[in-house]
């Protein structure tokens, strides 16, 4: 079976099919760039090409693998056991030459930024005082928004560690999720983790309070995808996409993410835009220009993080990818056993953008994800004077949540992409 793992060695069944497909002016998989992106030991993720007749157990026949799942929803798209000894990398690289696949990669783990990046969470008790009345409600102007929109009618998807399912803050808003961790109905925040030795138990329930402070009437629907150490993979959070946007998710919010990106994800993602969900994502906590990836793939809007004084926080990452500049720096929000806490990191930056798209659903069912996009976007104050060592890195800035609305209810939808997302994201009408 070796053989089959060296892309210089292909059998003559993967020859006559590159061959052919040649001949046919079609193009193999993309074949995969060196990274250094942690992956599950024995795991690889496949798609098949519709332009052949093969079938999964032509697959495992070819190499040797093993189905495990099917990505439900989505065509031909399966998670696989490599065989005993084989590297998922190299063998993802071998058969991303056969053309009866669309891609095949590793099953690449995923992390909450927080995890290798920015500072610890801070306890605050059961002080609720500085929830509400926090300097990155007015940085977004949300105060008057209320008066226009709550979210209410519209429901928002934590991709996390889980939430905190009774605390006081968020009860009465939580909706039917999902644990793929543990494979039960009871998504619940387990907080164990300590932030200090890289583990982040209560991630997911400090995410899910700034949604609802943003959106205080929208609906959360917790999707764990994450362990106590703020782990998971590629394979669990698509699967955790596919089931917010089947159980009628508007937003879906990932503050999570990985060096590599994953084709997995992407099409995942793109699933969501088709059907009109805004998936958002975190731009990551190393504080340089590498892309991290859900944020930086197609279709997602990647948030990156700024402090008080609208400059960017020292740990976020930053680049041409990145859509927003919210508030991520002492973010005080929900934490579990109905308890409030500090965080900082672009995990905290994200949701406040999830929840003012959820505003936006509100007022409108029928505009697309695109628009949501760009209606953030052009509302939203241009940073680079006040960050001139991240001018144009910073995506369109700092959103207004308050204009964003105003302007949907005036009916002037902006057109000019700006970079934000393509159409292709969304599903043309005919």
């Amino acid at each position: 079976m070796k053989r089959l793992f060296r892309t210089q060695q292909l059998t003559p069944l993967i020859l006559t099919t590159i061959v052919l497909g040649l001949l046919l002016g079609l193009h193999p998989a993309t074949v995969l760039a060196k990274d250094k992106t942690p992956r599950v030991a024995d795991q690889l993720l496949i798609q098949l090409n519709p332009l052949f007749a093969a079938t999964v157990d032509d697959i495992n026949a070819t190499y040797g693998t093993t189905t495990l799942r099917q990505l439900t929803a989505v065509n031909d798209l399966y998670l696989l056991q490599t065989p005993p000894g084989a590297d998922p990398k190299e063998l993802a690289e071998t058969m991303a030459l056969d053309l009866r696949l669309l891609f095949a990669e590793p099953n690449y783990l995923s992390e909450t930024p927080e995890a290798i990046g920015s500072s610890a969470w801070v306890w605050g008790g059961e002080n609720e005082a500085p929830y509400g009345d926090q300097v990155a409600a007015k940085l977004l102007n949300l105060a008057p928004a209320h008066a226009l929109s709550t979210g209410s009618g519209t429901i928002v998807a934590i991709v996390d560690t889980g939430v905190d399912l009774d605390h006081p803050a968020l009860a009465a808003a939580i909706t039917a999720g999902y644990d793929f961790v543990d494979g039960d109905n009871d998504p619940d925040d387990e907080l164990n983790g300590d932030p200090s030795r890289g583990k982040v138990g209560g991630h997911g329930t400090h995410v899910a309070g700034i949604v609802h402070l943003v959106a205080p009437d929208a609906r959360i629907m917790p999707l764990r995808v994450l362990g106590t150490n703020g782990q998971g993979d590629a394979f669990r959070v698509a699967e955790a996409v596919l089931f917010a946007v089947n159980n009628g998710a508007n937003v879906i919010n990932l503050s999570l993410g990985m060096a590599s990106h994953s084709d997995t994800l992407k099409t995942a993602v793109r699933y969501a835009t088709e059907r009109g969900v805004v998936v958002v994502g975190a731009a990551g906590n190393l504080g340089n220009k590498e892309k991290q990836h859900p944020a930086a793939t197609q279709c997602v809007l990647g948030v990156t993080a700024v402090n008080a004084t609208r400059q960017k926080a020292n740990f976020a990452n930053y680049g041409s990818w990145v859509a927003y500049a919210a508030p991520g720096e002492a973010i005080y929000s929900t934490f579990p056993g109905g308890s409030y806490a500090w965080w900082s990191g672009t995990s905290m930056a994200a949701p406040f953008v999830a929840g003012q798209a959820a505003l936006l659903r509100q007022l409108d069912q029928s505009i697309n994800a695109r628009d949501i996009a760009l209606l953030i976007a052009h509302t939203s104050e241009n940073l680079d004077t006040l960050n001139p060592d991240f001018a144009g890195n910073l995506g369109a800035g700092l959103p207004n949540i308050t204009a964003s609305l105003e302007r949907l209810l005036s009916g002037d939808i902006p057109t000019s992409n700006r970079g934000i997302m393509s159409d292709q994201c969304v599903r043309q009408s005919s």
